[in-house]
C-alpha cells in the first residue's frame, strides 16, 4: 500500500526480512526493538491520513456489527443467500445506471427490496428457502444481462459493484456504515428473545406468540443491508470475510445465543483489525487481507476446538 503516488510502500519501509540467529526471518520485530518501533511509526503515519482512518473505523464497525448477521445465516442454513444478493446487486446496479442513478445506489435498493421479498415469499409460495434463493438469483442474472444488452449501460461499471474499495469510503459512507451497524446491534438487543426463538424453532416461537413472519422479514432486511454494505467495503467476493466466517468460527465455541453473538463480534473485529494491519505493513489489498485473516481465525478455531475435545 502506497501512501502517495510514486512513493515507497509502507512495506518496503517497515517490513524487512531479517535473519535471526536461528536462521528464521524476523517479520514482526519481536527480536528487534528498533524494527518494532519503525513498524508502529509507519502504522501511525498511515492513520494520519483521513482515508485510512475512515477505512479502519468502517472495517471495525462492520466487523463488530455486520458479523452478527452471520449467526442468522448459519442458523437458518442460508449460506447461499449471499450469492443471491450479490447477483441481485448486479441487477440493481444495471437498473440504477439505466435510470441515471449511481450503480451503488441501485444495487443497495435492489438488495433491500429483494431481501424483503425473499422473507415474504418463502412462506407464501410454500417452497423451500433454497428454491426461493435459486429463483431470485436466476431472475436477477437474466434481468441484469437483458438490461446490459437493451439499455446499453457500461458493463465494466455495472460489474464494478463487485469490486468494493474501503479506501474510497467517504465521510457520508462512513456515517451510513455506522448507522447501519448501530441498527443491527439495536435490533439484536431489543429483539434478543424473539430472534433466539425464531432461529431455534419457528413453530415453537409462533406457539409462544412471537410474530415469526415479522421477525423473519426484519432479519432478511438486515441481512440484505449488511451484504450491500459489505459490498461497498470489501467487494462481493470477500463478503464472507465480514459476515459469514466470524460466525462460523464463533459457533464452534459458543454455549448459547448470547455467547455466539459476543464471540462473533469479537472474531469480526479481529478479522478486520488484523486485515487492516497486514494490508498496511505488507502492502496487500485490504479486502484480501481481511479475507485471509478470517480464514486464519476460522482455521485456528477448528484446530483449537478439535484439540480441546481430545483433551
Amino acid at each position: 500500500m502506497r501512501l502517495y503516488p510514486g512513493g515507497p510502500s509502507i512495506a518496503s519501509c517497515a517490513w524487512r526480512r531479517r535473519l535471526t540467529r536461528s536462521g528464521l526471518p524476523d517479520l514482526i520485530g519481536w527480536r528487534d526493538p528498533q524494527l518494532a518501533e519503525t513498524t508502529m511509526a509507519e502504522l501511525l503515519k498511515a492513520l494520519a491520513l483521513p482515508l485510512m482512518r475512515h477505512a479502519l473505523l468502517g472495517m471495525l464497525v462492520a466487523g463488530a456489527s455486520f458479523s452478527l448477521l452471520g449467526v442468522v445465516v448459519v442458523s437458518l442454513n442460508l449460506t447461499a443467500i449471499r450469492f443471491t444478493l450479490m447477483h441481485i446487486g448486479l441487477l440493481g446496479a444495471a437498473a440504477g445506471l439505466a435510470m441515471g442513478f449511481s450503480s451503488s445506489a441501485g444495487a443497495f435498493v435492489a438488495v433491500l427490496l429483494a431481501s424483503l421479498l425473499m422473507g415474504l415469499s418463502g412462506r407464501k409460495l410454500a417452497i423451500s428457502s433454497g428454491s426461493v434463493l435459486a429463483l431470485f438469483m436466476t431472475a436477477a442474472l437474466a434481468g441484469a444481462f437483458i438490461l446490459l444488452a437493451v439499455a446499453g449501460v457500461p458493463a465494466m461499471e455495472v460489474f464494478g459493484v463487485f469490486a468494493g474499495n474501503i479506501l474510497m469510503l467517504t465521510r457520508l459512507d462512513l456515517w451510513l456504515v455506522i448507522g447501519l451497524g448501530g441498527l443491527i446491534v439495536a435490533v439484536f438487543v431489543l429483539a434478543y428473545h424473539e430472534i433466539q426463538l425464531v432461529l431455534l424453532d419457528g413453530e415453537l416461537a409462533r406457539a409462544q406468540g412471537v410474530p415469526v413472519e415479522l421477525v423473519s422479514c426484519a432479519l432478511y432486511l438486515l441481512l440484505g443491508a449488511g451484504v450491500a454494505g459489505a459490498l461497498r467495503l470489501v467487494g462481493a467476493l470477500l463478503v464472507d470475510a465480514v459476515i459469514l466466517l466470524p460466525a462460523v468460527a464463533a459457533l464452534r465455541f459458543a454455549r448459547g445465543f448470547g455467547s455466539a453473538l459476543a464471540l462473533t463480534a469479537l472474531f469480526g473485529v479481529l478479522t478486520c483489525l488484523l486485515g487492516f494491519v497486514a494490508a498496511v505493513m505488507l502492502d496487500w489489498p485490504i479486502g484480501a487481507s481481511a479475507a485471509a485473516a478470517a480464514c486464519i481465525i476460522l482455521g485456528l478455531s477448528v484446530l483449537v476446538s478439535k484439540l480441546s475435545r481430545r483433551s
